[in-house]
């Protein structure tokens, strides 16, 4: 190879690094978006199991328009929007869409809604499922069983629907795991329904019959 030779493979390169470079750049683009994509979701998802649906509203009109920065990735920098970042932020970003959309009583919006692919959605929902066992929870703990009976109801569905995606996990990675996850939280949370009716039923039991012995009591006086 002559001087000109060189010269050209030299020209190469520099193109090459310039190209990578520009895709370096793509990437921490894209990795600050979906870190605070995560952030906004995140805390969104923090107000609304504080009852504060406005400012969760809020917050997530604000990460909707970072999601369709990330979205852009799709066509500009498919290598990059494929990435673990990009998964991880749209399911949250699904699961405080559709959790906002359960705790309003409307539709839960679908993966194209959202413009998201359906293995981020279909991680997101299984998510959605864990935040309607902390909605149980503290329905039980404030003495609302209905709400609670909803939410099993509703994380049942869940599980069901999730549990008949036979995919490979290439496909979906971790989704598995998660609905295995579902599966127990609804057992538990199953659980935790009969042990509150039981003991409800007992309080009530207990304080009859103290109502009864303290009327025999005063009758013997």
């Amino acid at each position: 190879m002559g001087e000109k030779g060189l010269n050209a493979l030299a020209e190469v390169v520099e193109r090459a690094r310039a190209v990578l470079e520009r895709e370096d750049e793509a990437r921490e683009r894209l990795l600050k978006l979906t870190r605070e994509v995560t952030r906004l979701c995140r805390k969104a998802i923090f107000k609304m199991h504080e009852g504060d649906l406005n400012s969760a509203k809020g917050l997530l009109t604000s990460a909707a328009e970072l999601v369709r920065e990330i979205l852009a990735f799709k066509a500009a920098r498919p290598r990059l929007y494929h990435g673990g970042s990009v998964t991880s932020a749209l399911a949250e970003y699904v699961e405080a869409s559709v959790l906002l959309a359960y705790l309003e009583g409307g539709k839960a919006p679908s993966f194209e809604e959202l413009g998201v692919e359906p293995e981020h959605y279909l991680l997101g929902v299984a998510d959605f499922a864990g935040e309607l066992r902390r909605l149980l929870v503290r329905s039980l703990s404030a003495g609302k069983p209905l709400e609670a009976e909803r939410a099993l109801k509703l994380m049942e569905e869940v599980y069901r629907a999730l549990a008949t995606i036979a995919v490979p996990e290439a496909l979906v990675p971790g989704l598995r795991h998660k609905v295995d996850v579902l599966r127990a939280l609804v057992e538990s949370s199953a659980r935790d329904i009969l042990y509150y009716e039981v003991s409800s039923e007992l309080e009530k039991l207990m304080r009859e019959a103290l109502a009864k012995r303290g009327v025999a009591e005063s009758g013997a006086v």
